[in-house]
């Protein structure tokens, strides 16, 4: 009976939450954020450990488009299980790889260290079959890569160098190197991998499995809904694991910070505080607030829990979950909105899009280099987001922005089906853009073909629109429909009234319509 009695307080608390107030309380003065944020990857690697990819290739995609940077080179695994065919051999070579370019990678982090442009941290990986694999981030310009072979050694190491240690790809089953809980200390773990491109380890239910390594698919009891049920309070972070040398891959994950500035203090200080949260695909803005608190924080127990949440996606955003101990109590729907009559007197977002090519079965692998300008009259591009992803690794072959102002974007880049990321042989380039129904974008091409194509943001209102480089299995071009700022920006307010004298956690989750997603780190309300 003392169960039902709690679930019916948490049915009516819910419900007349949403009938007192349907739309969140919007129109409330606009939600102070006062931090800056930044955008990086924690966990990836290269030809440095058993990847691909040279580590200054590494470096040098990533000082393009990120502003974190922890190269995690493989470097130990003191249980590993003899493999058929000797396949272990991958593992041990590339450990040896890692301690014998140790020095590089400490003088690489350090050399491109630049405060206020570029924070790169030292830092290898970590495996245990019986443990899970984690990752060390030291907090300076000095490190040391030890081989220990106790997860309690490495934890007082890390302890002893005031380092910290990620959990990564958690939803694994333990002893298949997914997370030991009971080995987890938070004071050194603050925070947890919740993507990358294992997949999604929210809960065992979530989009994006785990389908792509030996380790099986996902434990609910490993996921990170089931660790905050047994009340351990860790936040979130999302990186890559990429293994194709390509920090930052589009799709594979990413991690928003909340800091002063662009330092390693700064960045640390943030991971420490959990105002971190992680990303899937396109880089959504999230900041979340309780009763002032940011993300992260665990505050005093109070029954008036005011929650301010604001959100700038990349594309339509279908909608923004507040949930409490891992149940939606509030939804906002921005797909749904009416874009009002002043639509034109704010930004809109013009996602072009490209690669394709032929499929599979016809047996014409290749890759297909492009470089293109993107011209905007009339108009004014306020900002250009890359969505590059990895693959195919290509050592002297790049994807980036060369040059990008207010009128003008220039692209070099490439794709292919080989090696395509989720099976998706494109990338895009996303275009905040100040216009009217007669701002014109041209793309003028170069590379695959000589051509030149232009769109009003008018007839972009209406539909997309194809074009292609060539005849029948040549590469092509997507200009999206333009999305409207109603539509891919929210905020809202609202007010939690709950008695419940017992901790309780909130969180954010935001799905675009494309399927990006983006979680917040919780906050958490202590019992009373």
């Amino acid at each position: 009976m003392r169960m039902i009695f709690k679930v019916t307080c948490v049915f009516m608390t819910v419900f007349l939450f949403i009938s007192c107030s349907p739309n969140g309380n919007q129109g409330q003065a606009e939600m102070q954020v006062e931090k800056n944020l930044y955008w990086g990857d924690l966990h990836n690697h290269s030809a440095v450990g058993y990847a691909r990819g040279s580590l200054e290739r590494a470096y040098e995609i990533a000082q393009s488009h990120l502003d974190v940077l922890c190269f995690t080179g493989h470097s130990q695994w003191y249980d590993m299980p003899v493999m058929p065919q000797n396949k272990h051999m991958k593992w041990v070579d590339g450990f040896k790889v890692m301690q014998e370019n140790w020095e590089k990678v400490v003088n690489l982090a350090n050399s491109t260290y630049e405060p206020g442009k570029f924070v790169p941290f030292i830092g290898y990986e970590w495996h245990s079959s019986a443990h899970g694999d984690v990752h060390i981030i030291f907090p300076g310009s000095e490190a040391e890569l030890k081989v220990i072979h106790d997860i309690k050694k490495f934890q007082q190491y890390a302890k002893e160098q005031n380092a910290i240690l990620i959990p990564h790809h958690p939803a694994y089953k333990q002893d298949w190197r997914g997370q030991n809980w009971s080995s987890l200390n938070t004071d050194l773990s603050p925070v947890v991998e919740i993507f990358s491109e294992h997949g999604n380890a929210e809960s065992d239910r979530s989009p994006y499995r785990y389908i792509r390594h030996s380790m099986g698919g996902r434990y609910t009891v490993n996921t990170l809904q089931y660790l905050w049920e047994q009340g351990v309070k860790v936040g979130v972070v999302a990186s890559t694991d990429d293994h194709l040398g390509f920090p930052g891959a589009y799709g594979e994950g990413l991690t928003g910070f909340y800091a002063e500035e662009l330092t390693r203090e700064s960045i640390l200080e943030a991971i420490k505080a959990r105002r971190t949260y992680g990303i899937s695909h396109d880089r959504i803005e999230l900041a979340v607030k309780l009763n002032g608190h940011w993300m992260g924080e665990s505050i005093p127990y109070t029954s008036m829990r005011k929650i301010a949440v604001k959100v700038k996606g990349k594309d339509v955003i279908d909608r923004v979950e507040v949930l409490r101990n891992n149940r939606v109590i509030y939804r906002d729907h921005p797909v749904d909105n009416q874009v009002g009559s002043d639509k034109w007197n704010k930004p809109v977002l013009a996602r072009i899009e490209y690669g394709w090519g032929p499929w599979g079965d016809l047996d014409m692998a290749r890759i297909c280099d492009w470089d293109f300008e993107i011209k905007v009259d009339n108009g004014k591009i306020l900002d250009a987001t890359p969505a590059f992803q990895s693959g195919p690794y290509a050592e002297d072959r790049r994807n980036r922005m060369t040059l990008k102002d207010d009128q003008t974007c220039i692209v070099e880049s490439y794709t292919s089906r080989k090696q395509a990321y989720e099976e998706r042989p494109t990338n895009a380039i996303i275009l905040e853009l100040e216009g009217n129904p007669e701002t014109k974008i041209t793309l003028n091409l170069t590379e695959p073909s000589e051509q030149s194509i232009t769109k009003t943001l008018a007839e972009l209102e209406k539909s997309s629109d194809v074009f292609f480089t060539g005849p029948f299995t040549a590469e092509s071009i997507l200009m999206h429909r333009i999305v409207f700022s109603d539509n891919y920006n929210t905020e809202f307010t609202f007010t939690d009234e709950n008695r419940i004298d017992e901790t309780q956690w909130y969180y954010v989750r935001v799905t675009q319509t494309n399927g990006s997603l983006a979680w917040s780190s919780p906050i958490w309300v202590n019992a009373e």
